[in-house]
């Protein structure tokens, strides 16, 4: 199938490149090597595709036995932020601190890794592939990089809850540059500086930006595509408009019915909404309505005093408190509300604070929650053992607090 290996890499590289422009995969070469099932359609072989080069980057990530700051960890990251996450090149140099050509450089490393995993599991043993992630070597682990690994777990739980909507949008934007040239369309960016937080999976919010611009370029010629962005109530009214709109061709291509039902139904699945502009038989245009999140945080302790003080520290943050007293309290609301994160005291009047540590994390509605043990005890280490996300000891400060929490919420 291949002259070579750089063949290969090639076509990965080429397919990085095109990772959400999943028009473009369904002919890729590598839909041939890695999905052989040729009774899909060609539109689900695209999209397995694409889930494929994203399941891989997992792979780059290192044990936990690699030094926190190694070449290792950054160039998995690096694959993280670009593709998961769909930042572009720029503001994934920033946030690794290293230049354009250090990001080229590692980038370059990193797909050649990739290449290696794909082509090792496909290509010479295409028999024994699998795209399940490898087993983790088991080791013990120093304090310090527990608590980060903690922290990171919990904050990767967060993204199939939260998205930042101005991240998102430029991230698209990025991953749609060659089309939006290769249309000689322009884009009109106005987002406020600040924009909250939207309950929705980022991922699932990329795919349905993607899906809609898409929809929008591939009709459109020799124009502008506006994008604003304003705060309601309870949500960001996002849109999407094309000017003129008259430069809007009409759906010629069969399925595009299909497709905008999609988008729908993505919306949908979220408690957004979808509202087609047309002019004409034409679509110039989408408006999004995202419901904006709002973090609660659940605060477990029998002392009325804390939760008192709780109340205050994070209610000036736009937090919203729930309080419990007791462990059958916290175990219901932490059932019904599925907080953003649970404060919890160990010294608990009716039920032992580790009972209900471990009952929290082994239930189906609540494992995923982050727990942040708040108690006098000094068991730093064994609360991080047996499953917390984080410890502080009391007395806690507001921006002790407040830090735990932002960590979470950098997503």
């Amino acid at each position: 199938m291949y002259r070579d290996k750089e063949e290969f890499i090639s076509q990965v590289t080429d397919a990085y490149r095109h990772l959400y422009d999943l028009v473009y995969l369904r002919t890729h070469p590598l839909v041939q090597a890695l999905i052989p099932d040729l009774s899909l359609p060609r539109k689900e072989r695209a999209w397995h595709l694409h889930h494929i080069l994203l399941d891989v980057i997992g792979e780059l990530k290192p044990g936990s036995q690699v030094p926190i700051l190694s070449r290792q960890r950054r160039r998995h990251r690096l694959m993280v932020l670009r593709y998961v996450k769909a930042l572009d090149p720029s503001a994934v140099a920033d946030q690794l601190t290293i230049s354009r050509r250090h990001y080229y450089r590692e980038h370059k490393i990193a797909i050649r890794a990739l290449a290696d995993i794909l082509w090792d599991r496909h290509v010479v043993r295409p028999s024994t592939a699998s795209h399940q992630m490898p087993e983790s070597v088991e080791e013990q682990v120093s304090l310090s990089q527990m608590e980060l690994l903690r922290l990171e777990s919990a904050r990767l739980a967060q993204t199939s809850r939260y998205a930042r909507v101005g991240d998102v949008v430029r991230g698209v934007l990025s991953l749609l540059q060659h089309m939006l040239q290769q249309h000689g369309l322009d884009i009109d960016l106005m987002l406020p500086k600040s924009l909250p937080d939207v309950s929705m999976d980022q991922s699932l919010l990329r795919q349905m930006l993607l899906g809609m611009l898409g929809y929008l370029v591939e009709r459109t010629g020799q124009a502008t595509i506006q994008l604003t962005a304003r705060v309601e109530e309870s949500a960001i009214h996002l849109s999407m408009r094309v000017e003129p709109p008259t430069a809007v061709h009409p759906a010629s291509k069969t399925g595009a019915k299909e497709e905008i039902a999609t988008f729908e139904e993505m919306a949908m699945s979220s408690n957004a909404h979808v509202v087609q502009v047309r002019v004409g038989q034409s679509i110039s245009g989408f408006d999004v309505h995202l419901p904006t999140a709002q973090r609660t945080v659940l605060v477990v302790d029998d002392n009325e005093d804390v939760l008192e003080l709780f109340r205050r520290y994070l209610g000036a943050h736009h937090y919203r408190v729930i309080t419990a007293r007791t462990a059958q309290e916290a175990l219901d609301q932490a059932c019904r509300l599925r907080p953003y994160a649970i404060t919890l005291d160990l010294m608990m009047p009716d039920q032992d604070g580790w009972d209900l540590l471990q009952t929290l994390l082994n239930q189906p509605d609540t494992h995923q929650i982050p727990i942040i043990v708040c108690t006098v005890t000094k068991q730093k280490a064994l609360a991080l053992s047996l499953g917390a996300t984080a410890f502080l000891e009391k007395p806690v400060t507001e921006q002790t607090l407040l830090d735990v929490l932002r960590a979470l919420e950098e997503t």
